[in-house]
């Protein structure tokens, strides 16, 4: 059918309609109660017109107790034994699928309160939530292939129960009609970017409650049947935020004895690409790694190279620094910037790294312990900064990134060890660089910097809410900050400013305000630091690249002091990336380390002396208080890394 562009706004607004583009008519079906299937083309779909005389295209369709028509002639149809698809021919009004059964699944939405719980959106989404969880999920069949496509089925957001009915108004758009009130709800989800960029918005404060059927021609069109047999339409515009057409009578009686009523989606569509741009990710040749004890008490190592590999280590025996096992994992996939280590609940290890389309992607062990990985997850995103992966108190994962407007974004597990769902916004704008993500009594804490280099911190919660972020003063930092937990969930911060001056604040209670800057003098930075909480001594431990090419170490003189050692220089040794520090337990005892790579990737390792571990372990509170020894360390290299391929 010819494409007609439509533009519609309302009488005296100020504000641009969104262009819609429709065919010329938009094809509605329903099946009656002798089981025929029948059509009626309305004229003219962008604005609601009424339908003619219904024809009778099939027969045999008094099985389904639920018909949703999909895109370019697909037809899906829900038995007590699955979910059924169809395809017609258009031009030759005939069936070359027909009746064929794809999934034993969906029988759940054959009849009563659940035949509102799927809809079908102008993608070919099938769109499902389950009012017993809240729930939300999208499936999209592959006929060529014959299956469903790998990305759906998975839970994309939790909290829909909060509707007692779903409709689909265009590719990933998503009305919800609440079982409070009746009230009408919008949503937007992007495939590509995996983001959700409406969520829950009203739309309609009315009682929408009589509805019978609701479907959509696609650019968030409606056509509502009510119980009484009236059929309404409906046209929403998001730029406006209201309706141009609304409770449009199109029909007066009748429609109330179809068993089943769907609309073709694809009759018209939104012209605006609502997908974000991937952003523009440039190569790092030298980025800090990251070390991790699993919860196995294995060590955990992975980094990006120069030329994108990602590159992963394990350690088993967390005393046989010689038998760390180092593969490259990212195929012909490149990555850049630091990747983030975490573990789920169950005790695998994730990677999750930066691709350099823009795309955060993520690998999961297929078993604790085992060197095997399942597939990649291309998470989406389009996000301009590097992931970094949190974990909240009960032990769900959570990733944080900002957009290329400096907006923050996460995405959390629906639950322990499964898959995240989409990303959602959060408050604040204009951040630059990663995210610092601590695992507090309540939540994660946050702490970004902006573009002007000032840092702030905020709460994030499992419930997905964010406190205010809060600056900590107007000092102006670079890079990414560290950040120590002490006991009691009291933070102290250290970060570089603009002159390579490595600066510390620090909270004096939890949850309570941060003090003043310090400097932490003696030393010039070339990056960020890295800090742990000594396991030997207790003693917080800072570590930083210099200007001169090598890692210098400071640490208090006592505990919790604030008060620090100069600084020291573990070796001569040139470092290519910034140091990270990292605990782990050996044979000895807990103990911690810290690594770096040369130019030619290859992983140095300090180590504590085991001499000096022990003197610190049986060392003796001292009544005068006297200042805590400098740690002394034992430098080894690990095993070379696989040869570039």
């Amino acid at each position: 059918m010819a494409a007609l562009p439509l533009l519609g706004a309302l009488p005296g607004t100020a504000h641009a309609a969104v262009p819609l583009t429709c065919n010329t008519s938009g094809p509605t079906y329903a099946i009656d109660t002798a089981g025929k299937l029948l059509r009626q083309d309305m004229p003219g779909p962008g604005v609601g017109n009424a339908l003619p005389a219904a024809t009778t295209i099939d027969t045999g369709w008094s099985g389904y107790g639920r018909m949703l028509a999909g895109p370019a002639g697909a037809f899906y149809g829900i038995k007590a034994d699955g979910l059924y698809y169809s395809h017609r021919i258009s031009t030759t009004a005939t069936w070359d699928v027909h009746h064929k059964k794809i999934s034993t699944g969906f029988a759940e939405f054959r009849t009563g309160t659940r035949t509102d719980d799927i809809t079908m959106d102008r993608g070919g989404n099938l769109w499902t939530f389950q009012p017993s969880s809240g729930g939300l999920r999208w499936w999209r069949y592959d006929a060529a292939a014959d299956d469903f496509v790998d990305d759906g089925g998975k839970i994309v957001d939790m909290g829909w129960d909060r509707y007692d009915a779903i409709y689909a108004g265009d590719r990933g758009v998503l009305f919800g009609r609440a079982a409070s009130d009746g009230k009408l709800y919008r949503s937007r989800y992007d495939y590509t970017s995996q983001r959700w960029l409406e969520r829950h918005v009203l739309v309609s404060a009315a009682d929408w409650s009589d509805t019978k059927f609701m479907s959509s021609y696609g650019g968030d069109t409606l056509l509502r049947v009510k119980g009484n047999g009236e059929v309404r339409y409906y046209r929403y515009d998001e730029t406006l935020g209201n309706f141009p057409v609304y409770n449009k009578l199109v029909e007066s009686s009748g429609w109330a004895a179809y068993t089943s009523v769907s609309t073709t989606p694809d009759s018209c569509r939104l012209d605006s690409n609502h997908t974000p741009p991937a952003p523009v990710v440039a190569q790092e040749p030298y980025s800090r790694g990251s070390a991790m004890r699993s919860p196995s008490g294995a060590l955990e190592y992975a980094y990006t190279d120069s030329i994108g590999r990602l590159v992963y280590g394990r350690q088993s025996d967390p005393s046989d620094f010689n038998g760390v096992k180092w593969t490259t994992i990212s195929g012909n996939e490149a990555f850049t910037g630091q990747p983030s280590l975490a573990s789920h609940a169950d005790g695998r290890v994730v990677v999750s790294a930066h691709n350099t389309s823009g795309s955060v992607w993520q690998r999961n062990q297929t078993a604790v312990s085992s060197e095997d990985w399942g597939n990649w997850i291309n998470l989406g995103g389009a996000m301009a900064q590097h992931v970094v992966t949190g974990k909240t108190p009960t032990g769900l994962l959570v990733q944080f990134a900002s957009d290329a407007d400096g907006k923050p974004w996460y995405r959390i597990q629906q639950r322990a060890d499964v898959d995240f769902m989409g990303w959602m916004p959060l408050g604040g704008s204009g951040f630059e660089g990663p995210f610092t993500a601590v695992t507090v009594r309540d939540g994660i804490q946050l702490f970004g910097r902006n573009t002007s280099g000032v840092l702030s911190t905020a709460l994030f919660k499992e419930a997905g809410t964010l406190s205010a972020w809060t600056a900590l003063g107007a000092q102006g930092v670079t890079g990414t900050p560290a950040v120590v937990v002490y006991p009691g969930y009291r933070l102290r911060v250290f970060a570089t400013d603009g002159n390579g001056t490595v600066v510390t604040t620090s909270q004096s209670a939890e949850g309570g305000a941060y003090g003043a800057w310090s400097t932490i003098d003696g030393v010039t930075a070339k990056g960020s630091p890295s800090a742990v909480i000594s396991p030997v001594n207790g003693i917080t431990e800072v570590l930083v690249l210099g200007t001169d090419g090598t890692i210098h170490n400071t640490g208090e003189t006592l505990q919790g002091t604030g008060v620090w050692r100069p600084w020291q220089q573990p070796s001569d040794e040139q470092a290519a990336t910034e140091p990270t520090a990292f605990e782990y337990t050996d044979a000895s005892g807990p103990t911690w380390a810290y690594m770096f790579r040369t130019a030619t990737h290859q992983t140095r390792l300090y180590q504590l002396n085991p001499g000096f571990a022990r003197m610190a372990r049986s060392a003796a509170p001292d009544a005068a208080g006297s200042p805590a020894a400098a740690p002394v360390f034992t430098g080894l290299s690990l095993p070379a890394p696989p040869p570039a391929k």
